[in-house]
């Protein structure tokens, strides 16, 4: 697949071998991609623009996937959320999609499953 425009893809997570991976497929894709170790860094990088999705882990120090999602939505976000974990459980699942998720993923991720995840919530894809 590749990429009509550029999409903004914003990836939070704690661990940096999944930020550099997930970062490295979608540039591959098209995409432009910014990455976050902590969920605050999205909040203050709002200030000065926005994706066109966000890509959040659930389990991270300091502010999880579920209160970033929670933040979001208090600022009256426009962009789709998708929620992956290696901790899966159907509570957060429904907590998840209840803050508004667009999809939530388990670990370890298919870059191209997600990939598909995000043309679908922001059809910025070629088929």
């Amino acid at each position: 697949m590749i990429v009509e425009r550029s999409a903004s893809i914003w990836i939070v997570d704690d661990d940096e071998d999944v930020r550099l991976a997930l970062e490295s497929f979608l540039r591959s894709a098209g995409c432009e991609v910014r990455t976050f170790d902590r969920a605050d860094g999205v909040l203050r990088a709002l200030k000065v623009g926005a994706p066109d999705c966000v890509v959040t882990d659930l389990h991270m120090p300091g502010m999880d996937g579920l209160a970033l999602q929670e933040e979001l939505n208090a600022l009256g976000r426009s962009f789709p959320v998708i929620v992956m974990t290696a901790f899966a459980n159907s509570d957060a699942k429904k907590r998840s999609i209840t803050l508004g998720a667009s999809a939530f993923l388990s670990k370890p991720i298919d870059p191209e499953e997600l990939l598909r995840m995000v043309q679908t919530k922001i059809g910025a894809f070629d088929d």
